[in-house]
């Protein structure tokens, strides 16, 4: 039995950002990775304040980045759904009937009666 044919809506598209949420979430997982390299080199450093300081720069450094990414990834995230919601056809709206021109109606005024006229 032959695979079933794939409609254009269900295929996935390169512009959908399919290769950057991927990269994004490889980036986020190198982070995690490094977060946890550092904290065990921390440990591992000793109780010399120079080589305790140097890797306290190195963690904070790796937050940083974190938070950078994390900001990074939900922009991208945005314009990506932006862009595909862009990309779908907008309802369009029934055509309006064309009507021919009409004049417009003569106002009617009333006429006011004056004090006197109303008087007598």
């Amino acid at each position: 039995m032959p695979a079933a044919r794939r409609t254009a809506a269900s295929r996935p598209a390169a512009g959908r950002g399919g290769d950057v949420t991927k990269a994004l979430d490889t980036l986020n997982d190198a982070i995690s990775r490094a977060q946890t390299a550092a904290k065990a080199v921390r440990a591992d450093v000793g109780r010399s304040p120079l080589r305790a300081n140097l890797a306290r720069d190195v963690e904070r450094l790796i937050r940083d980045l974190r938070r950078d990414a994390g900001k990074l990834d939900r922009a991208v995230r945005a314009d990506i759904r932006k862009a595909v919601s862009a990309e779908k056809p907008a309802a369009r709206k029934p055509a309006a009937k064309k009507t021919t021109a009409r004049k417009p109606a003569a106002k009617k005024t009333t006429a006011k009666k004056t004090t006197a006229a109303r008087r007598s």
